[in-house]
């Protein structure tokens, strides 16, 4: 029971990393245009007045900063497994 359920993990996390680079690419663009607009918002805040609108509109800026950030990284990270993998199984793009 324990092997079968190991080998599904295995197949799972094979399967996730052998996707295209192209799609990678894709959650990766996404992570980083998320991380974008939140840094216009950072911008956006720091020129508006003092106010509790100002500290709002920050911390709502941050969050979607760090959520891009950590999208993008994400990506990145699978990029770099998906090619390591695919040097050592001997795959092509």
């Amino acid at each position: 029971m324990l092997r079968k359920y190991l080998r599904t993990i295995k197949t799972a996390l094979f399967i996730h990393y052998n996707a295209p680079l192209s799609e990678i690419f894709k959650q990766f663009r996404l992570g980083a245009s998320i991380f974008f607009v939140g840094m216009v918002g950072v911008y956006a805040a720091k020129q508006i007045p003092s106010s509790l609108t100002q500290e709002a509109l920050l911390a709502i800026s941050l969050l979607t900063v760090s959520i891009g950030f950590l999208i993008a990284i994400l990506a990145h990270i699978r990029m770099t497994i998906s090619r390591i993998l695919r040097f050592i199984t001997g795959g092509s793009d």
